[in-house]
């Protein structure tokens, strides 16, 4: 009986996001503002329902409602959400030939991660030739003092990004991590005097990393990697293995940045 409650309870959960979904679709795809007995004729259901959606979609800054008719329209945060994702598709779409070709000329697996609010997500990847699959999760949050690409988030990303997370707890990760703040400091500016990083065993015992900076435009930047074993790329990775990262990384640079400057 308890288990079947909880059933109950995940179906009304998914129900109320579906709803909360068409409502915003709805107020999306209308000109103007729409009312509540508006949308609940459009969405079968009762104005009580989506009123009680709309307070919330309104508290959190999707929703706004216009005092001199009482109807409701998309507000600035669901606008913003929307540019970002738009430009999120846009990096993927630029990089995807890049990493495919840097994949099929070092044979690792390839990593696309984006700095968002100060937080690293792995957006892309493409899996590398060798007999054991290595990689990461798809929207997984790399740890900025301890992996290469967060090196480069912290060399080329905001100024204001390093102090922060120096200043913060450096959590040990391996027995490699990085938790020494001056440390950090120390490898972020060779970071960004030399244009890459790596991260031997810092992430996860075995395991190593390189890195170059992706800029996508407006200050935004991303990351490119490679992945592989410490025996495939060592801490001093060799000149190929560089020269590969670095131009992949600028080529996909040159093409979201052109691209950013036709369309301001």
């Amino acid at each position: 009986m308890p288990k079947l409650m909880q059933n109950e309870r995940a179906a009304d959960g998914v129900q109320a996001v579906a709803l909360t979904l068409q409502i915003l679709e709805a107020l999306a795809a209308s000109n103007g503002g729409t009312r509540i007995t508006e949308l609940a004729k459009a969405l079968g259901t009762t104005k009580t329902r989506i009123f009680r959606h709309l307070r919330t979609l309104m508290t959190l800054g999707y929703v706004v409602q216009d005092a001199s008719d009482e109807s409701y329209r998309v507000g600035v945060r669901l606008a913003t959400l929307g540019r970002a994702m738009a430009e999120t598709l846009d990096v993927l779409s630029a990089s995807r030939p890049i990493m495919k070709a840097l994949r099929d000329d070092l044979g690792n697996t390839v990593i696309l991660s984006v700095l968002e609010d100060g937080r690293l997500l792995s957006a892309e990847q493409i899996d590398g030739r060798s007999m054991m699959a290595i990689g990461i999760v798809i929207g997984s949050e790399l740890g900025l003092h301890s992996s290469a690409q967060g090196k480069v988030a912290l060399a080329f990303g905001p100024a204001d990004l390093l102090d922060t997370v120096a200043r913060g707890r450096l959590r040990i990760v391996t027995s490699q991590t990085i938790t020494d703040p001056d440390r950090l400091r120390k490898e972020v500016e060779q970071t960004r005097k030399q244009g890459w990083a790596t991260a031997p065993s810092e992430t996860m015992t075995g395991l190593n990393s390189l890195a170059a900076p992706v800029f996508i435009g407006d200050g935004k930047i991303a990351t490119l990697a490679i992945l592989g074993s410490v025996d495939d790329i060592s801490e001093k990775p060799t000149r190929k293995q560089i020269t590969a990262v670095v131009n992949a990384a600028r080529e996909i640079s040159g093409k979201l940045t052109s691209t950013s400057s036709r369309n301001p």
